[in-house]
């Protein structure tokens, strides 16, 4: 649980380690060529072009521009890769249900959460229901979806959650409390037909 903890807190260091360190590169490069072409530096360093002679020959080697190419791509992969970390949601990838000396036993969250959205999908006025496990082995919470068919049922459904359903689960984890955030949604039953 430390260890998972751990890893959470060197994730976000290091993200932001590396977001001001890439933001004060590009800061003092971009003031500096603004402050260039301002004359800063000089009427005549103003009027230089930005590359001298020295790098222009450089850019003629044949090697140069597919290492620009190869250092480009690996850019962009290390940036996709960021990108596609930040958005990935922070499910779990354990349920820890018993640790000792035999051992420890786990679970997938996933099989829970099918497990939790079976059970309440067969509450009446219930269309659909989704749950979702998230936050960390010693933090966990549950995000749940509900679609009913009718909105004057809402209040049964959460009452037996808050009854039934989140306390089986509860009990099924070993865990004392486990926050939860219910979002609500209501569907009109397709075969009920509005008579004028």
């Amino acid at each position: 649980m430390r260890r998972e903890r751990a890893l959470g807190r060197t994730t976000a260091r290091m993200n932001r380690i590396g977001l001001t360190t890439l933001g004060l590169v590009l800061f003092a490069g971009g003031g500096a060529a603004l402050a260039r072409g301002l004359g800063a530096f000089g009427a005549d360093a103003a009027r230089r072009p930005l590359l001298d002679g020295d790098v222009v020959a450089l850019t003629e080697q044949p090697w140069f521009w597919p290492a620009v190419a190869a250092a480009g791509i690996v850019v962009g992969l290390l940036g996709l890769s960021w990108l596609l970390a930040l958005l990935r949601p922070d499910r779990l990838r354990r349920v820890r249900l018993e640790s000792g000396h035999e051992g420890v036993t786990e679970m997938s969250p996933r099989l829970a959460g099918d497990a939790l959205a079976r059970q309440v999908g067969g509450f009446p006025g219930v269309r659909q229901a989704r749950a979702v496990l998230r936050g960390t082995l010693d933090r966990p919470s549950l995000d749940m979806r509900i679609t009913t068919r009718d909105p004057a049922e809402a209040g049964a459904v959460l009452n037996r959650l808050r009854g039934q359903a989140f306390p089986d689960l509860r009990a099924t984890l070993g865990l004392e409390r486990l926050p939860a955030l219910v979002r609500l949604g209501f569907a009109r039953d397709r075969h009920t037909r509005a008579v004028h």
